[in-house]
């Protein structure tokens, strides 16, 4: 009987205290929940500029000083251009806005329909020319509404914006100077083992390159290429529909065919025929292909997803946290990934001899 009492014991303050350990963490988790994003995208940035710290730290020999000068790379190659591009895109926005509220395609469209009232789809023309200043109407009305309330917000945020970009390379000091130190303890804590963990890690880093690879490379190829592409047909505000595919291209197999795909049927409607028909061959031929061909061996092998859940993982982050879950979204289903790899190479195993 004694020995039952203090089985009961052990086993009430054990349960005791992993409650403990639940509501602490959950606690700690709502506190730091507001800087999530900022703790989320320094650990992004010390995986993707640790190479760089280590060759400083291996020629200057002082920590503190290596984790500095890479900061000033991060904010050199990172945050200058981002700032430079912000400011490009609100001002370009505005001069799109401007421009068709004042000038009119009514003439271009009816020479156009009085050429291909023929064809088949001659009656589809017509009723675009007759529908045209509603459309033109409802466009330019988004097109403001969306570019004035995004500036309108990116003013008001700014400060937000200053403030979460502090805390964000604040914690990237800490992550380059002590992230070996933070890594070894979290394996010290944790109870599936090194071996496994340094999987984790690996699965975590190698997913967050290739992503990234993914991101910048291949969506800036088709960004420049689709800037350069309605510089020379004469799209008006190139470079924002540049910056845009770029974005757009974070999503696999959707991409950039959104903005070459109608910018070059309106170009044919409106009876700019060459540039219509430069736009979509080089679409399709070029910028669609583009994706096809790096995206397998820059971002495969790196992150050894299928595509459907590349798609999916994508769709779905940013779908929950925004433009940062482009890179949330796939993390979260490669470490489950890994974690299923684990269970059938080693704990089923290890449950089949028990």
């Amino acid at each position: 009987m004694q020995k039952t009492h203090k089985i009961s014991f052990v086993t009430i303050r054990s349960a005791f205290f992993f409650c403990l350990i639940v509501l602490l963490g959950l606690g700690t988790a709502y506190l730091i929940r507001p800087f999530f994003f900022p703790l989320f995208w320094a650990a992004v940035v010390a995986v993707m500029f640790h190479p760089t710290y280590k060759w400083l730290e291996k020629h200057l020999k002082i920590p503190t000083l290596s984790a500095i000068i890479t900061i000033v790379c991060v904010i050199v190659t990172i945050f200058l251009p981002l700032i430079l591009v912000s400011s490009l895109l609100v001002h370009e926005s505005t001069a799109i806005y401007q421009k068709i509220s004042q000038h009119d395609y009514g003439q271009q469209i009816a020479d156009t329909a009085a050429q291909l009232e023929s064809l088949p789809f001659g009656p589809a023309i017509i009723s675009a020319q007759q529908n045209w200043p509603e459309y033109a109407s409802a466009t330019s009305e988004s097109l403001s509404k969306f570019v004035f309330s995004n500036i309108k917000s990116i003013t008001q945020n700014s400060v937000r914006f200053t403030f979460l970009s502090f805390i964000m390379l604040y914690c990237l000091y800490y992550f380059l100077k002590d992230g070996k130190k933070i890594l070894e303890r979290l394996m010290y804590l944790s109870p599936i083992g090194n071996k496994q963990e340094k999987k984790l890690y690996q699965r975590f880093t190698s997913t967050v390159r290739g992503t990234l690879k993914g991101t910048v490379i291949i969506g800036g190829i088709q960004g420049f290429l689709g800037w350069l592409l309605f510089v020379i047909t004469g799209v008006e505000g190139a470079f924002v529909w540049g910056v845009v595919m770029t974005i757009l291209s974070i999503v696999p197999a959707i991409g950039s065919f959104l903005v070459w795909l109608p910018a070059g049927i309106i170009m044919l409607i409106i009876g700019n025929t060459w540039q219509g028909v430069t736009i979509l061959l080089v679409g399709v031929i070029v910028i669609g292909n583009i994706d096809n061909i790096l995206r397998p061996p820059m971002v495969g092998k790196d992150i050894e997803m299928h595509p459907l859940l590349v798609l999916f993982s994508t769709l779905g982050g940013i779908a929950l946290f925004g433009i940062s879950g482009f890179i949330i979204g796939p993390v979260v289903i490669a470490l489950f990934l890994a974690v299923m790899n684990m269970y059938s190479h080693f704990y089923k195993k290890e449950l089949g001899k028990n």
